[in-house]
Parts: structure tokens; sequence; C-alpha cells
């Protein structure tokens, strides 16, 4: 089981990681099938809000979001590409061909608006840069898209946990209901990522 308090209690001992773990959030978020079995959006919001209290400048967190995301993206594409015609005798997709066959669906039905598109909607997200990799999508095509589409995304899984960390550390007398209000709003995150990666 993901240990949520744990993460917390390691950043707020060790600041100085704040940084690494939001990169490292953002990449596994991204990356192909390894998005679907961890919680990344989780501790992007985590990553984001602990920021904020550790003064890390909004525009830090973006910008390492984005590579984190971008990096996993391209390098799924690449993964893509590179097993081809193979990649539906590989691992997961050998155990859960309705994976793929879901990623060339929605790539087939949308073309290049698919990839824009399916970075925001979860249980593509993770299987889209390998699907669009494996089909021979253009790579400069790709690229330029994800890197517009993560112009977009990483603001909308910083800023929310992000803001609301900065509430907390401007307001420290209110400290147990913004806590609250703030566990309330990692436990939504939990269940909407659970019930869209379904």
């Amino acid at each position: 089981m993901f240990d949520i308090d744990g993460v917390i209690l390691m950043l707020q001992q060790n600041p100085q990681w704040i940084a690494w773990v939001l990169f490292i959030a953002a990449f596994i978020e991204s990356f192909a099938i390894i998005g679907i079995f961890v919680p990344g959006v989780v501790l992007i919001a985590i990553a984001s809000g602990m920021a904020a209290s550790a003064e890390i400048h909004i525009i830090q967190v973006l910008i390492i979001t984005f590579l984190g995301s971008c990096i996993a993206d391209i390098s799924s594409y690449a993964i893509g590409r590179k097993l081809s015609r193979k990649i539906d005798r590989v691992w997961p997709f050998i155990s859960h061909p309705d994976w793929l066959l879901k990623g060339k669906e929605f790539f087939k039905s949308y073309g290049i608006l698919g990839v824009f598109i399916g970075r925001f909607i979860g249980p593509i997200r993770p299987v889209m840069p390998i699907t669009a990799g494996s089909m021979r999508m253009n790579a400069k095509h790709f690229i330029g898209i994800d890197l517009l589409s993560g112009m977009i995304w990483a603001p909308l899984y910083t800023f929310p946990a992000y803001f609301a960390g900065k509430i907390v550390s401007e307001n420290i007398s209110n400290l147990p209901l913004i806590s609250g209000l703030l566990l309330v709003a990692i436990l939504v995150i939990v269940i909407l990522t659970k019930y869209y990666k379904k």
C-alpha cells in the first residue's frame, strides 16, 4: 500500500528532496504503463504542496514537472518505436492486450489530436506515447504535441496542491482546519485516480 504519511514525513525531514520527488512523480505518472500501477498523481500533489511550504517558486515546480513528464513521454514513444511490431508480445501487453488495443483505437480515431487529448485522460495517458511510437507516428509531430500538451498538463497537476500548500504555510493559526481540507483533497485525488484507471 502507498504510504502517503511516510512520503510527507520524509519530505518534511528532507526538504532538499522535494524537487527530485516532484520530477520522479511526474516521470512515473507519464511513463509507459508504470503510471497505471503507481499513484504518480498523488506524489505530484504532495510534492507540489510541500514545495510551496519550502518556498520553491511555482515556476521551478512547473519546469520540474514539465520536464519529468515530457522525458517520460518521449522515452515511452522511443520504446514503442523500437519495439514497433513486437510490442504486443512483450510485458505487460502480452498479459493485457486490451490496454494496447484501446490505445491503438484511440490513436486511430483521433490521430495527432489523440496524443494531445490522451495526456489528460487517466487510462489512456500511460499507453498513448508508447502506442504512438509503435504506430510509427512522426517523431517531430509527437514531440511538438507532447511539449505543447505538457505546458498545460503541468499547471493542471501542480497548481491546486501548490497554492493549497501556500495557504497552509501562510495561515499556520488555522492549521487543523487547513490540514483537514488538504487531507480531504488528497483522498479525493486518490479515489478519482483509482476510478479512472479501472
